[in-house]
């Protein structure tokens, strides 16, 4: 083992490995080159043999005649070395085989056909390896001995090299044996050869005298070093000790002010030790460790202490005397024979947030070179407050609101399963009820984020005020609070703390001369009844709340379960409309129009219908209003719009005649600016003459002349008609009704319905048709359904007649084919009067 560690063994292996390396690379090499000449030999062969027949195979393969291929296979095969061919067409099909494939030491060549650079094929030639084979061993066989010999060579050679440079070498390692042991004086006097070597002598020599120099310098300064070490130590197991106590507990409490003060006491060694707090404006809390090591608490005045708590407060470190004009709390300790005072501040992001006094009986206990030391664990007891100050404000911010101080969402759902779980155990009520500031937007947007913040904070103690201090209050985001009452014996507990609530918020805030009134939406929900954990009760009372919202606000309203289904049912048929507009899901219907003065189709009005894929067909008073309420019905309306006029369209391209199609409008419409804009591009779109497009708006939409003036001014001059529909219900001014460009009215169907039950119902029927020819408009009646409603409205010369006697709303391709018999029906009906004349 130890031969071959040596510095001969090792330089001998290296050139050895080198050596053979080099010989064993140059042999791969040449064995590899050679190889491959011999395989690339044979295969050209081959590759030359088939080449020169390619062409004419390939011809013969076009021309599909295959009894000329096999005398080529054959002249093939005959070549040297060559065990079989195979010629295959372009799909791989054989068509011509000559000599066995499965003839041992073959090697597989395959050659494509090609006919004028088109792919014919291939030709697939096994080719023996016999004699390559006899050829490779040879070469292997002459290579590896020639390696052998070369490497024997290198073995004698480089063991003769490695002997001779070795042996100054190990002289020196004998050297730094001796040197090892402790035998300083060792020198190395013989002459070498070899410079390098010579050098490392020279350079051994010189190290030798140096190890002896430094060797004394080194244990003086181990020994000083040791002693310092020592002194770190003790320095380090305070700084331990401060950093455990503070991070177990509350650097406030007395348990880690003792802790602290008696290791920076014991390792001082002072007689007296503190710490000093500001507690108020104008008082200082000293925490002081007498003789038996317990903490007794002392409150100074600012004015009778001799430091401050500023950014620049300055160690002070002085001799007590009674001449120099010392503080209350310096005359203390003078008192009790305390001649020299330290005082060090505890600094924490550039401000004073304490100090640690120290003072001695002697006079000059606490020289120059004691402070740095006391520096270091000031700086550990201020590291340490700080990082209890930022975890309590971590704490704080995590669990608190920001603006209003009030527990946060995360911390009122801690107290309130708390609180649930203590009603369930006590077998008593709980209740959450859900505040929601009315029209807070309003004032946000009108004073700006300021006074916005100064209304929360007020609203926060205006709400705390009405509590109790088990009861809490929570602000969750925005101008939503909650409030949690964990204990109650009668559900009116709760009432009571709402209309307090309520009562409370009901002075308004006078803001720049403003009067800003203050309301809220409360929702009550109460355990067990409406849920048994956080987040339900949490639900619940916000569906309550929202209950009032949409009841006017300003009030309150406790859960209830059937209500609550009504909206689940609102909200999700919201989501379905949604969808259906996505799905395209809505379908028009037309119901047709007659002139009973001359018997045709005055027109037809489009009414959408859902065509919903579980429910099937539901009418527009299933779902209109609720699409009125979300503005879905913008979307709707632009569909019937669109549909109605494309069929109008459609139905002039396959013979029938224009036909007018009449459209509701909603308010919501009727109040876009764009309006016009969309129905003329819906006009441009669909190709209808616009005389053909007729709108229907009701009698509130033209309540604002003002604005609805300009908008239907717009309409009209697309070139569109303008029908007051529901005529008779609203509250509409006749001098409105003359200065506004409408050119029909409609007779509500509640006035004809009702004409054989109530005489006065005929006198406003015939009293709107004779006022609505007099401003020169053209009357529609809804609502006839009978052969009596007919006669009267033809009596009293209505223009047009809309009702089931007629048609109930069918769909495009329904009234198509009604179409004749409703045309033969209104015709017989033009002739009632005349031949009751």
């Amino acid at each position: 083992m130890k031969r071959r560690n040596s510095l001969v063994f090792h330089i001998w292996i290296a050139i050895n490995s080198i050596v053979l390396t080099g010989v064993l690379t140059i042999s791969v090499v040449y064995l590899w080159r050679e190889t491959t000449h011999l395989e690339d030999s044979l295969r050209n062969e081959a590759i030359t043999a088939a080449n020169t027949l390619n062409s004419v195979i390939g011809l013969y393969i076009l021309e599909e005649d295959y009894s000329k291929i096999t005398p080529l296979t054959y002249s093939l095969q005959s070549e040297p070395n060559i065990a079989y061919v195979i010629v295959r067409d372009q799909f791989g099909t054989t068509i011509n085989q000559k000599g066995e494939t499965y003839t041992n030491q073959i090697m597989k060549i395959k050659v494509p056909l090609d006919y004028f650079q088109v792919n014919m094929g291939e030709v697939e030639i096994g080719v023996i390896t016999t004699r390559l084979n006899q050829q490779k061993y040879s070469l292997l066989f002459d290579t590896f001995v020639t390696a052998l010999v070369y490497s024997l060579l290198s073995f004698i050679i480089s063991y003769i090299i490695s002997r001779k440079l070795t042996a100054p070498i190990q002289k020196l390692i004998d050297a730094t044996r001796k040197l090892s042991k402790g035998d300083r004086n060792v020198k190395i006097l013989e002459e070498v050869s070899i410079s390098e070597i010579q050098e490392l002598s020279d350079e051994f020599n010189q190290m030798a005298n140096t190890i002896q120099n430094h060797e004394t310098i080194l244990v003086n300064e181990i020994n000083k070093a040791t002693k310092e070490l020592t002194e770190k130590v003790e320095i380090l197991e305070v700084l331990t000790s401060i950093s455990n106590s503070v991070l177990k507990d509350d650097i406030y409490s007395l348990d880690v002010i003792k802790s602290t003060l008696v290791k920076v006491k014991h390792y001082i060694e002072s007689d007296y030790i503190s710490f000093s707090f500001k507690k108020h404006k104008d008082t200082i809390e000293i925490f002081e460790l007498n003789d038996r090591e317990s903490i007794v608490t002392v409150e100074f005045r600012s004015m009778d202490v001799p430091f401050d708590f500023g950014i620049h407060q300055q160690i002070i470190n002085k001799k007590l005397k009674i001449d120099n004009h010392l503080t209350y709390f310096e005359q203390q300790l003078f008192h009790r024979n305390l001649r020299s005072l330290l005082i060090m501040p505890i600094i924490a992001k550039n401000k004073v947030i304490g100090t640690l006094n120290m003072a001695s009986q002697n006079a000059c206990f606490f020289s120059i070179p004691l402070i740095p030391k006391m520096d270091v664990f000031v700086n550990q007891i201020a590291l340490a407050l700080d990082r209890v100050a930022a975890n309590e404000s971590l704490q704080k911010s995590a669990y608190h609101d920001y603006l209003t101080g009030l527990p946060n969402y995360r911390l009122f759902k801690i107290k309130a399963q708390k609180a649930l779980k203590q009603a369930h155990k006590n077998q008593t009520l709980s209740s959450i009820l859900f505040l929601d500031l009315d029209r807070f937007k309003m004032v946000n947007d009108t004073f700006g984020h300021e006074t916005g913040d100064l209304l929360l904070k007020y609203i926060a103690d205006q709400i705390q005020s009405c509590l109790k201090d088990s009861e809490v209050v929570a602000r969750i985001g925005g101008d939503e609070f909650m409030i949690l009452l964990p204990s109650l014996l009668v559900h009116e507990e709760a009432v009571t703390v709402a209309k307090s609530v309520l009562k409370t918020l009901e002075n308004p805030i006078i803001k720049k001369g403003y009067k800003i009134p203050i309301s809220a939406s409360i929702g009550i929900s109460f355990y067990p009844e409406d849920g048994e954990n956080v987040d339900c009760l949490i639900k619940h009372a916000d569906r309550a709340m929202y209950r009032v919202k949409k009841q006017g606000k300003n009030n309150f309203a406790i859960y209830s379960k059937y209500e609550d289904n009504q909206l689940e049912n609102q909200i999700s048929l919201e989501n379905e409309l949604r969808k259906a507009i996505e799905r395209n899901e809505f379908v028009v219907h037309y119901q047709p129009k007659i002139n009973i003065q001359n018997g045709t189709i005055a027109g037809v009005e489009a009414l959408v219908r859902w065509q919903h894929p579980e429910k099937g067909l539901v009418f527009p008073g299933d779902f209109i209003p609720l699409s009125e309420e979300t503005g879905h019905i913008i979307q709707i309306g632009e569909i019937v719009l669109q549909e109605a006029c494309r069929q109008c369209v459609k139905w002039q391209e396959i013979g029938f005649p224009p036909i007018p199609v009449s459209v509701n409008l909603s308010i919501r419409q009727f109040l876009q600016p764009t309006l016009p804009e969309k129905i003329n591009k819906i006009i441009q779109e669909t190709g209808i003459e616009p005389g053909l497009v007729e709108l229907e708006i009701t009698e509130s939409m033209s309540m604002d002349f003002n604005q609805s003036l300009p908008i239907l001014e717009e309409l009209k001059n697309l070139g569109i008609q303008i029908s007051v529909d529901d005529f008779g219900t609203g509250y509409s001014s006749l001098n409105y009704l003359r200065q506004l460009p409408i050119d029909h009215v409609k007779i509500d169907r509640s006035f004809v319905q009702d004409l054989d039950k109530n005489p006065n119902n005929e006198s406003i029927v015939a009293t709107i048709i004779q006022m609505a020819h007099n401003l020169h408009l053209t009357v529609t009646a809804e609502g006839a359904e009978t052969i009596e409603h007919v006669r009267y409205l033809q009596k009293n010369h209505c223009d047009a007649i809309q009702g089931y006697y007629y048609s109930k709303p069918v769909s495009a391709s329904e009234f198509e084919n009604n179409y004749s018999q409703i045309m033969k029906k209104a015709y017989y009906t033009s002739l009632l009067d005349k031949k009751t004349s």
